[in-house]
């Protein structure tokens, strides 16, 4: 039986400098915008699992139940913008508020709730047998799942009946003081609530799934492991009654097969050969037909109810080595497809606040490539013993086909290749240990362009970047405790995203269009755990 209750809140405030090019022709107009805003998370969790091991049936079963609770409430967030004409620098920068009592972009004012209850429950029963001279197993299951949501959110804007220079050039810390407020119709800012319904849901998802499983060993060398999960899935997003145009409700059921053949070579190695079909849902919030405002994107973005999820066949093959304990080698290939992948989707509408972002299902993507993993104890040296050596290598090769909408481009999200790499350095009698992360990703598309052919907008690219984590542990207090110091994103590169003009999936200077840069910082942490039992 366990518990974990956690409470965290980020305080948070967001900077953005460059060029807004929606407003202004004449090369873009200089900005400095501002979102300030509290974000508390609560989180509750109750579970209780147990196993019962029947000997004499040669049978085990276990089951398990939970309930977890997350309220998310962002209180007042604010967010505002000073743009700059260009020709002058001497220029005066003034707040982006005008006539239009909608606009989230500037001057605007938001609250947001959000509470999700997720109820758990299932089991499953293994017996074993002997055939073949060998050991089998078989197991079934059963996992019951329903998770609701409520969701409410008032959005306020500021705006301006008339042109008022005096106010518009206001500090930041002055613009939301009462007396530059008026009824609406004075030289003052106006105050509006935004009411649309697009603006709150609820959404209820019932999941019932069962599994049987095989686990058969043929002979010394030969084991397979198949079987066949049945998934029913029923989803209810936006309102209960149909009349309401959010309502949305879908009833899916589906076979998602797997098989893992593995042929042992010898004692140390493994040929390993495995398939099968996976489900990926859409999120609530991609369904609904909420919009917001993205203060980082610069644009509303907006779900899709026609949203479908997406299914994906894999099928992969693997040479592993294990030449001792604490050491592997495996290298393998592998391919993916997947059919109706959702993709986060740039549409250009239009000038000012128009732009928006949407999810929207492609047709099919086909993936494939390599991965190589590495483990290694490094005590062939005495004064490398204490250390070991891990890396994880990907290369992936995907596209987007579409010859109707004339796509041919790799997959929203998706990497070219991933690094990862690890140094530990571990000394357990003295209770101390450190690691040293590595991580890069290669450049993937961060969101899709709209259009066709030639008069397609470009997509916006992620820039690759390398990531450095450390992290430092010693046991204390007989090793009942444990004091731990991380240092994450020690470089602090910046994270560029730019529209790839020449489509070679590279950023080039004076050639791409750099649309985003943004500095995250390091981060440094101290904590501190203790074993009470």
């Amino acid at each position: 039986f366990k518990n974990l209750f956690n409470v965290n809140a980020t305080n948070y405030a967001n900077e953005r400098t460059g060029k807004d090019f929606e407003f202004q022709s004449n090369g873009g107009a200089n900005i400095r915008a501002t979102e300030l805003a509290l974000k508390s998370n609560t989180f509750f969790n109750t579970s209780i699992s147990g196993e019962h091991n029947l000997v004499s049936l040669k049978t085990k079963f276990h089951w398990f139940g939970s309930f977890n609770i997350l309220d998310q409430y962002i209180p007042d967030q604010r967010r505002i913008q000073y743009n700059q004409e260009p020709d002058n620098v001497n220029n005066p920068y003034l707040l982006l508020i005008g006539a239009s009592q909608t606009s989230q972009k500037s001057g605007s004012r938001y609250f947001g709730f959000l509470n999700d209850y997720n109820y758990e429950a299932g089991g499953d029963l293994s017996k074993s047998f002997n055939l073949f001279n060998h050991n089998q197993a078989i197991k079934g299951g059963y996992f019951f799942q329903v998770k609701d949501r409520l969701f409410d959110s008032r959005p306020f804007s500021i705006y301006l009946p008339t042109d008022n220079a005096t106010l518009r050039q206001l500090p930041a810390d002055q613009v939301f003081s009462p007396e530059n407020f008026g009824n609406g119709r004075d030289n003052k800012f106006g105050f509006n609530e935004l009411s649309g319904s697009q603006f709150r849901y609820i959404a209820n998802t019932i999941l019932n799934a069962g599994f049987l499983q095989l686990d058969n060993q043929f002979t010394d060398k030969l084991r397979a492991t198949y079987g066949l999960r049945v998934e029913n899935y029923d989803q209810v997003i936006g309102s209960l009654r149909q009349s309401d145009p959010r309502f949305l409700h879908t009833e899916v059921l589906d076979f998602l097969p797997g098989l893992n053949l593995t042929y042992k070579l010898n004692n140390k190695t493994n040929l390993r050969l495995s398939g099968s079909q996976t489900v990926i849902r859409p999120e609530f919030r991609e369904l609904s037909s909420f919009s917001f405002y993205d203060f980082d994107l610069g644009a509303t973005v907006t779900g899709n109810k026609n949203l479908v999820r997406t299914k994906v066949t894999n099928a992969d093959i693997r040479y592993e080595v294990y030449p001792r304990a604490g050491e592997l080698f495996t290298i393998g290939v592998f391919y993916k497809y997947f059919k109706n992948p959702i993709e986060l989707n740039f549409n250009q509408s239009g000038g000012g606040s128009s732009s928006t972002f949407n999810y929207l299902n492609a047709d099919h993507a086909n993936s494939y490539g390599a991965e190589l993993e590495f483990r290694k104890k490094l005590d062939f040296s005495d004064a490398l013993k204490n250390f070991t050596f891990q890396t994880n290598l990907s290369y992936i090769y995907n596209r987007v086909k579409s010859e109707v909408e004339q796509i041919d481009r790799p997959l929203q999200g998706q990497s070219p290749y991933v690094i990862n790499a690890s140094l530990q350095y571990d000394v357990e009698k003295l209770g101390i240990n450190t690691t040293l992360l590595f991580n890069e990703i290669g450049d993937r598309i961060f969101y899709v362009g709209n259009g066709v052919g030639s008069d397609r907008f470009p997509a916006v690219t992620e820039q690759h970047r390398p990531v450095f984590d450390f992290q430092i542990a010693k046991k204390v207090i007989k090793n009942t405790g444990e004091i731990k110091l991380n240092i994450s994103d020690i470089l602090n590169t910046d994270n560029n995203y730019y529209l790839d003009v020449n489509n070679n999936r590279k950023y080039e200077k004076g050639i791409d269009a750099l649309a985003i840069k943004r500095k995250y910082g390091s981060t440094i942490s101290v904590s501190f755990s203790y074993n009470l039992l």
